[in-house]
């Protein structure tokens, strides 16, 4: 149900029908902690992150080790910290109790350890997806030869699930590293003034 949610309207595009009835779907968003550099930025210790570093968002629900931070720069705490790895989400505790509170549940976390010069900072954990969006569509997905060593390459031109399982926070699978959310969890974020979490629209994803 997409009940109270702001909704675009797709048109479907399948020849074999009498007539192009439009589908309604929901907007995605694609998100990670802001860059503003007034918030902690983090740095990794590689040998605590090595074999998180090789998970995906989603494998990360596994994690038993334990990742330690540093914090590099910056004047304050916010609920989400960037790091110098930058596709992690390191959030606040109190994101977590949000995200409890309104019934998300494809998420989970793992634990880390951060230091803010001898000090550790309490309250953070690293938060893994574990809904699925399935592939992208092929449709965003751009083969071309590099110019340099004339390798196959891939640019992606935007982000659409072809097989997503209605989950609010979610990842495609080859996309493993790229953080996805409806227009709920965008909402709820901006109801609760989570601070320092970047959305934009997945249509616009480029890599």
């Amino acid at each position: 149900m997409l009940n109270n949610l702001q909704r675009i309207w797709l048109v479907n595009l399948d020849t074999n029908s009498d007539s192009n009835r439009p589908i309604e779907v929901q907007r995605f968003y694609y998100f990670r902690p802001g860059d503003a550099t007034i918030y902690f930025f983090l740095n990794l210790d590689h040998r605590s992150w090595e074999e998180a570093m090789k998970m995906s968002l989603r494998e990360l629900a596994d994690f038993k080790g334990e990742g330690i931070l540093k914090v590099e720069k910056g004047t304050k705490p916010a609920d989400f910290l960037r790091t110098s790895y930058a596709n992690d989400l390191i959030v606040s505790d109190r994101v977590i109790e949000i995200l409890y509170r309104y019934q998300v549940r494809s998420f989970s976390t793992y634990k880390v350890k951060i230091f803010h010069g001898d000090m550790e900072l309490k309250g953070y954990y690293g938060l893994a997806i574990t809904g699925r969006g399935g592939p992208n569509d092929k449709n965003n997905i751009e083969h071309y030869i590099g110019s340099l060593h004339k390798n196959r390459m891939t640019r992606i031109k935007g982000i659409r699930p072809t097989a997503w399982d209605g989950s609010d926070l979610f990842t495609c699978d080859d996309l493993w590293r790229v953080a996805l959310a409806t227009e709920r969890v965008k909402a709820i974020f901006e109801k609760e003034k989570v601070t320092n979490c970047q959305f934009r629209p997945a249509e616009n994803f480029q890599a």
